[in-house]
């Protein structure tokens, strides 16, 4: 992927577009949630008791695991098409490459949010977000 810089409108004219993405995401992030806590109690309880019927239910766990994961991959590749930095799946945070009064920085959006309404630099990330 090429990194490519974006203006405050190009990133802002975005924001609809991701935000449909991530509402895509939302059933195949969900179920990913729940997969992984089916797995870590089966998990639980193979380690303890070593039932074979646990082993075979671990396993098709993991195989819906990996297809959900698919999906969700597939939302992730149309973002970095984009040239948009992925920070984050859930919650959807992502970072726009700009120029701020000379230098490279991130203009950042987090799911929930209406808009691009911060920005911050390379190395400090999203701790160190600051209001446009």
């Amino acid at each position: 992927m090429i990194e490519r810089e974006f203006t405050l409108d190009d990133a802002r004219e975005l924001v609809p577009w991701l935000v449909d993405i991530f509402n895509a995401l939302a059933g195949p992030r969900a179920k990913a949630r729940q997969l992984r806590i089916a797995m870590r109690a089966i998990s639980s309880k193979v380690g303890a008791h070593g039932h074979g019927s646990s082993h075979g239910q671990l396993q098709r766990l993991q195989d819906e695991l990996q297809e959900v994961s698919a999906e969700i991959d597939a939302g992730v590749l149309d973002i970095h098409e984009r040239g948009i930095l992925l920070k984050g799946v859930e919650p959807g945070l992502v970072d726009f490459p700009h120029v701020r009064d000379g230098r490279k920085v991130y203009l950042c959006w987090r799911e929930g949010e209406s808009g691009i309404e911060f920005w911050h630099d390379v190395d400090s990330g999203f701790a160190g977000r600051l209001p446009l």
